[in-house]
């Protein structure tokens, strides 16, 4: 055997197995992997509430205007995002909503003040022929969890008359909701409660609003 043939031979037995070496490693990487994402969704409290206390209170006519609603730019996107400091969020690598969270809240509140108030909710923006009685606006400051599990809802809402242009009540809501930490199914549900105790700041003082127009008429 030649020293050439000998060093081929050589070469051919070690580059052989770092080839087929290198092959594993490029399936493994290039492989499908496997999807961990979570989906959640928020819900209005109204979907647990008792028929009965539902149905009494979407007796009545009165339309309510819900909106604009405007959230802050750091939740648009599909991630869940946590407070883990005063100045620092992070975003969730498993746990995504299963909508924008611009739909979901409006959907949940929506509902809320529907059967908490008793009123037809009409969704801004509308068309200028529909007649609504009040409108509310919402501004929300602040809309996630923390590391503790703490559900927070920070929030500047104000009640305008049918023509939209004066201000009948503004004042700003800080709510908070218990969950166990790490849960983002408990967290989403916590989430969701701030809604329904926001709808029902709101619901309040409608009422008393109401109440107020209707003394002042008869």
């Amino acid at each position: 055997m030649t020293l050439t043939s000998f060093f081929r031979i050589f070469l051919a037995g070690v580059i052989a197995p770092s080839m087929t070496g290198c092959s594993y490693m490029a399936r493994q990487v290039l492989a499908p992997q496997k999807d961990v994402s979570k989906f959640y969704l928020l819900t209005p409290t109204a979907d647990t509430a008792a028929p009965a206390q539902a149905a009494a209170a979407t007796s009545g006519n009165f339309t309510l205007g819900l909106g604009p609603i405007k959230l802050p730019p750091y939740l648009d996107r599909p991630e869940v995002v946590t407070r883990a400091a005063p100045n620092r969020l992070e975003l969730s690598k498993e746990d995504r909503w299963g909508e924008s969270i611009q739909n979901g809240f409006t959907s949940a509140i929506e509902r809320d003040l529907a059967a908490q108030a008793g009123a037809t909710v009409i969704v801004f923006p509308w068309y200028n022929t529909v007649h609504i009685d009040m409108q509310v606006q919402i501004d929300v400051y602040r809309f996630e969890t923390d590391a503790n599990g703490t559900a927070t809802l920070s929030a500047k809402w104000t009640i305008l008359d049918s023509t939209g242009k004066n201000i009948l009540y503004t004042v700003e809501s800080n709510l908070t909701q218990p969950s166990k930490p790490g849960d983002m199914t408990e967290a989403a549900a916590a989430l969701s409660r701030t809604i329904g105790d926001l709808s029902g700041q709101i619901a309040n003082m409608l009422q008393q609003l109401r109440s107020q127009r209707g003394a002042h008429t008869t």
